[in-house]
This record gives structure tokens, C-alpha cells and sequence, in this order.
């Protein structure tokens, strides 16, 4: 019996909205749900940042602060993929 579900809409979706993935397969739920809710949180922070506080703040920290965004994403990407292909064996 296959889980059917795939894993390359589970770690795209996982990049995109951090949890959204593990929504997505029904597993993990509260992790999640509690991710996308950070990730909603995180978004509104960040749009209600002025520009003015952006543009005089150091460059390097905001290049920093997107490398390591693209870098858990990537990480949620991966063990959501894993995680749905180990349920589709079974």
C-alpha cells in the first residue's frame, strides 16, 4: 500500500512556507503548523521593518540573515522529502 503522496510537492512546499510540507503529508503536524506560523510571523516583522532602518543597517548582516533563511529551508526541504518517501514504503 502506497502512502501516495509526493515528495517533491512536500519539499517544495517545505521551501517555499517552512511546515507547509509536513501539513502537506500529514506528519509532524505540530511541527508544522508551529512553523508556518513563525514563518507568517517572521513575514509580518519583516514588512513592517521601515526602509530606513534597512538601508542604514550593514549589509553584510542582512546577507547573513538570507543565507541562513535559504539554508533551513533547504534542510526542511530535504528531511520533508525523506520523511515522505520513507511513508510511501511503507
Amino acid at each position: 500500500m502506497s502512502y501516495g503522496k509526493s515528495p517533491w510537492i512536500a519539499a517544495f512546499l517545505n521551501f517555499v512556507i517552512w511546515g507547509s510540507g509536513y501539513i502537506y503529508i500529514k506528519h509532524r503536524m505540530v511541527l508544522g503548523t508551529g512553523l508556518v506560523i513563525v514563518t507568517f510571523f517572521n513575514f509580518i516583522i519583516l514588512m513592517m521593518i521601515p526602509d530606513v532602518i534597512i538601508l542604514r543597517s550593514s549589509e553584510l548582516f542582512f546577507l547573513w540573515l538570507s543565507f541562513i533563511w535559504v539554508a533551513l529551508s533547504v534542510l526542511f526541504a530535504i528531511d520533508v522529502y525523506r520523511e515522505t518517501e520513507e511513508l510511501n514504503r511503507i
